[in-house]
C-alpha cells in the first residue's frame, strides 16, 4: 500500500482558551519547527575532530494569517498583552484535516503568547482581500 503525502490546504486552528473566541478560518500557518545549534566540544589530545553536543533548542515563531474580518478576538488578545504587559498564554491545536474533515495529524502548541499583530497595507491600485497576521512565541509543541 502506497503512503501518499497529505495535502496542505485543509486544516483547522483551535484556541484552547475559553475567553478567546475566534470565528474565522486561517489562510496560512507557518513556524511549526524546532532546531538547535550544536555545541562543539574539543577533546584534549585529539585534534582530528570535535564532539558535537546538543545545546538548547529553539522554536520558530508561529505565524497565523487570515482575511481581515469583523471578528476581533485575536486583536483583543494581542492588544491586551501590549497595553497591560500582562500576557494570557494559550494552548493552540492545529489539525491537518482529510476530505471528511477528520484530523490526520495534530500539533498541540503549549503556552503561546502573541508578540505581533499586523494588517496588510492598503492599495487603491490593486484588488484583493485585506490580511491580518499574528505572530506567537511558544514553549514547545508535540505532534499527535
Amino acid at each position: 500500500m502506497l503512503d501518499f503525502p497529505y495535502s496542505k490546504h485543509h486544516f483547522g486552528v483551535f484556541f484552547l482558551l475559553p475567553h478567546i473566541n475566534v470565528n474565522a478560518g486561517f489562510k496560512s500557518v507557518s513556524g511549526l519547527s524546532f532546531s538547535y545549534a550544536p555545541d562543539p566540544h574539543a577533546e584534549g589530545g585529539v585534534s582530528g575532530f570535535t564532539h558535537q553536543l546538543t545545546n538548547r533548542g529553539t522554536h520558530a515563531p508561529l505565524v497565523l494569517s487570515r482575511g481581515f474580518s469583523a471578528d476581533r478576538g485575536l486583536y483583543h488578545w494581542c492588544e491586551g498583552t501590549v497595553n497591560t504587559m500582562h500576557t494570557q498564554p494559550c494552548n493552540i491545536l492545529i489539525s491537518l484535516l482529510d476530505n471528511n474533515n477528520l484530523p490526520v495529524k495534530n500539533w498541540l502548541i503549549f503556552h503561546a503568547i502573541p508578540t505581533k499583530w499586523s494588517v496588510d497595507g492598503f492599495d487603491a491600485g490593486t484588488s484583493g482581500v485585506v490580511m491580518e497576521s499574528i505572530s506567537l512565541t511558544y514553549r514547545n509543541f508535540i505532534m499527535i
